[in-house]
């Protein structure tokens, strides 16, 4: 029997001022706020490859000050504490704390809480056994997470802060075993596990829950009959209402003589128009076409959201109040189109021609709109009146340019966004010569496009580049920080020492406002 043991976080008591950390795909950026404003911090947290071992790191922490920059604590005498798996564990923040999992020889790898500073960080949920917290997020101002247990098992747990009380939640036999992505919409969680399908085979199915036991349900088993015998929820609209002359690209709710789709992505659980939006099949013997199906907080209401001749869809990225992607469009048996798409939930709009080709691109939602990230380089989307544009980054300046962009590492984005101003890390030319990956940042426009700085000065006859990638892209959600940390870059990068070495920078933008704060360890490891 499993006897959960609750720890209360010894948190300092100031109250801080405010600044969000988020932004892009992957976040890691700040945005100032007044001063005085509560469940903030002055300190940010970012996990460091302390070793030679691949994917397990230590946790850091900044102010923002060479002099307060450094390991937050010693959890796993002096091994690596935190694991990545496959950015499934990553730092949650509310309300001046900071959640995330480590390894200690006492307790396993558990749930822990910090403000920040070593003496503010303890235990606060220690499950029997070493329970490997993973998918954490907010459930309707819940703590929700999946969670291995003694039986092997990886089960749903929500942990509500305010009763420092812990639910346990089965969320279907089998399917606890194998929980592989979870998320929230509204005040439900949907929970990507496993079910039995009619004929005995252990496959993929999706679940809902309130966070209670008797409110969580299955939703379907991929690929079985609709309305058979292994699926809970059922359509709520009639089938004959919504099929009746349907227009093109009218969401289809999935109904009798349908089969629930396969092979869903855990990566593209997306919460969008208070439904839950997902990418998957609806043929199991072909794997490589996805489409965009859609479910409603409920768990009730199965669609697939386009006609079946757009396919290939990919890069589901909300931006206010609309839902963009790229995707083929079959022109005939032979051919297709690929454009970019916005969705507001009942209108499909489609771009023309992309300057690019789609295939490598990365889509990442700002407060400036879509930016969509290429190989070679970075285009402002606007989509007004149905029409879309593709407005290019480049300088167009011959003495200092850009000719490839980096769109992702290991480890997360290079794009990021710091109080409306976009950073990316892009391969460069000075006076003609290449000089390798450096920072740059854009206003939004081509003229507003600039290179910010080389950490890593090759003006001095250096042939590395700065290789600069930010250090805040594991967080799942925005941190609210202030004092020196506010409205910063928070990065990585080569120095421009004799022998280069890998650093943290924070920075204003410029030269003179760039801090260098802590060598990182582990030098080897160029994919920071």
């Amino acid at each position: 029997m499993k006897r959960p043991v609750f720890f209360q976080a010894a948190l300092a008591g100031a109250m801080f001022t405010l600044a969000a950390c988020g932004g892009g795909s992957g976040g890691g950026s700040t945005t100032s706020v007044p001063e005085g404003t509560p469940g903030s911090v002055e300190r940010l947290l970012f996990p460091v490859n302390s070793t030679s071992i691949p994917k397990q790191f230590d946790m850091y922490a900044t102010d923002g000050s060479a002099e307060g920059t450094g390991l937050l604590k010693d959890f796993n005498e002096g091994q690596p504490a935190i694991q990545q798996f496959n950015g499934r564990n990553p730092i949650l923040f509310d309300d001046g704390k900071f959640y995330f999992s480590a390894q200690s020889p006492n307790e396993g790898r558990e749930l822990r809480v910090s403000d920040g500073t070593e003496a503010g960080t303890s235990v606060l949920v220690d499950i029997e056994g070493s329970s490997g917290p993973l998918d954490l997020q907010w459930m309707d101002g819940k703590l929700a997470f999946s969670a291995g247990t003694t039986g092997f098992a990886r089960e749903l747990f929500v942990y509500d802060l305010d009763a420092e009380t812990l639910t346990e939640i089965d969320v279907g036999g089998v399917a606890s075993k194998n929980i592989q992505g979870m998320q929230t919409v509204g005040n439900s969680i949907f929970i990507l596990g496993r079910g039995v399908t009619s004929d005995s085979r252990n496959v993929p199915a999706l679940y809902v829950s309130d966070g209670s036991q008797e409110g969580t349900q299955l939703v379907f088993v991929e690929g079985e009959p609709v309305g058979g015998s292994v699926a809970v929820k059922q359509p709520t609209e009639s089938l004959a209402v919504q099929r009746a002359e349907a227009p093109a690209n009218t969401p289809y709710v999935l109904a009798d003589g349908d089969d629930y789709p396969t092979n869903i992505q855990p990566h593209s659980l997306t919460s969008f128009a208070g439904r839950l939006f997902f990418l998957a099949n609806n043929d199991p013997n072909n794997q490589s076409s996805l489409l965009l199906y859609s479910v409603a907080e409920d768990g009730s209401d199965v669609r697939r959201e386009l006609g079946e001749d757009v396919t290939f869809v990919q890069n589901l990225t909300v931006v206010g109040d609309t839902l963009y992607f790229y995707a083929d469009r079959r022109i005939n048996a032979a051919n297709f189109t690929r454009h970019v798409y916005a969705y507001d939930g009942t209108t499909l709009q489609e771009s023309g021609d992309f300057p690019e080709g789609l295939f490598a691109s990365r889509f990442y939602a700002t407060s400036l709109g879509l930016f969509v990230v290429t190989t070679n380089n970075v285009y402002r989307t606007a989509l007004e009146e149905g029409e879309f544009t593709f407005t290019p980054m480049h300088p167009g300046d011959t003495m200092t340019t850009y000719t490839g962009v980096k769109s992702r590492t290991q480890f997360g984005e290079l794009f990021t966004e710091v109080e409306g101003t976009i950073y990316f890390v892009a391969d460069t030319v000075i006076d003609g010569t290449e000089v390798g990956e450096e920072l740059w940042k854009t206003d939004g426009s081509a003229e507003g496009t600039s290179l910010v700085l080389e950490t890593n000065d090759l003006t001095t006859g250096d042939n590395l580049s700065s290789a600069p990638r930010p250090l805040l892209a594991r967080y799942a959600n925005a941190p609210l920080v202030s004092g020196e940390v506010a409205g910063k870059l928070f990065f990585s990068a080569y120095d421009n020492s004799a022998t280069p070495t890998l650093h943290a920078y924070m920075t204003d933008g410029t030269a003179e406002g760039t801090v260098k704060l802590l060598e990182l360890p582990n030098q080897s490891r160029r994919d920071l």
